[in-house]
Parts: structure tokens; C-alpha cells; sequence
């Protein structure tokens, strides 16, 4: 096996345990585009702020309380390209706080494999009246089975706990990887 080609869908190097380090580098490289849903094609974008809440102890804590390591979480932070790509719109409200400055807050799920067990990452994306939709936060969760509706993370009944199917992507490149940390 050439270890130097890239195999579509691999964490590549993230297979010996992610690091917030590589988390930062990989989403400090995603600073500014524009990232586009598949499914919706909303078009979102990831700064330092969002990346900085994307990686914050307080989302780092909901994805272990979950039942996910750090370097699991890290790790997918690290793919949030990806994950953004894959994922489906499960909500969309306003802003708890009546904030005018703020249209809407929208979560969506990406199905994804750690470890070899079918996981969830739930993704959150805030969208400004003036900047449009930013990415911000990301959280853990294990695929609950249809009579776990509503024993979602946030607690919310009606959330969907089960993720769709993903689309089918033109260079086959599908699914996320099982993620292995290794001490």
C-alpha cells in the first residue's frame, strides 16, 4: 500500500489521535471560504470566532458527556468541511434572545463513524441579518434508535436522533472514517 497516496474519506492522520493543535490548523485553513451544504446549499463560513467555539472547552465537555473522547472530537472538527457538506437541516428558529441582529439559528446532523459505530455530529449555524450564516458550534452524539426521539443532546422533543442517509457524492468520497485514538 503506498503510504504517501490519499485515500478519499480518511482522517488522514488523525488515525494516531487528533490534537486541538491540528483541530485549530485545519480550521484556521477554512478561515474565510465559503463552505456549501449539499442539501440545503446554505453557504457558511468558519472565522476565528466560530473556530474558537467549535474547539471551546464547553463543546469539547458536551461531546465527552456524550460518551466521545477529545481526540474524537477534535477529529472531526478537523473534517468540518466535510461535515458541513454531509449534513441535513434538522431546525431552523430565532434567536432565543430576540437578538434582530440575528435571522435565524439553524442545526443540522452529519452521520459519521468513530470507532467503527455510527455516530452523529450535530452542527449549529447562526445566520446574521448582515453576514449570513456562521458555523459555531459542534457537538457529539451516539445514533439513538427511533424510540429514542426526542433523547437528543439538547433534550428537545421532535429533534430527530437519527440521521439521514448521505448523498451520494460525485468522486465516491461519502462517509467520514472510523476515527482510532491511540494513546
Amino acid at each position: 500500500m503506498d503510504r504517501g497516496r490519499r485515500t478519499p474519506g480518511r482522517f488522514d492522520g488523525f488515525q494516531r489521535g487528533a490534537t486541538r493543535r491540528k483541530a485549530v490548523d485545519a480550521l484556521d485553513g477554512l478561515s474565510g471560504m465559503e463552505l456549501v451544504n449539499a442539501e440545503t446549499d446554505i453557504r457558511a463560513r468558519i472565522n476565528k470566532p466560530q473556530r474558537n467555539k467549535i474547539i471551546s472547552s464547553t463543546a469539547l465537555e458536551k461531546s465527552e458527556r456524550n460518551g466521545f473522547t477529545a481526540t474524537h472530537h477534535y477529529a472531526v472538527a478537523s473534517r468540518m468541511g466535510k461535515v458541513w457538506k454531509h449534513a441535513s437541516l434538522v431546525k431552523s428558529r430565532a434567536d432565543n434572545e430576540g437578538d434582530i441582529n440575528i435571522a435565524s439559528i439553524k442545526r443540522f446532523e452529519s452521520p459519521i463513524m468513530l470507532d467503527g459505530k455510527p455516530a452523529i455530529a450535530y452542527v449549529t449555524a447562526k445566520e446574521s441579518v448582515e453576514y449570513g450564516h456562521r458555523i459555531y458550534s459542534l457537538e457529539l452524539t451516539e445514533i439513538k434508535t427511533a424510540r429514542g426521539l426526542g433523547n437528543t443532546p439538547s433534550g428537545n422533543e421532535g429533534e430527530r436522533a437519527t440521521p439521514h442517509g448521505l448523498p451520494l457524492a460525485e468522486n465516491g468520497d461519502n462517509h467520514l472514517p472510523t476515527v482510532s485514538p491511540r494513546p
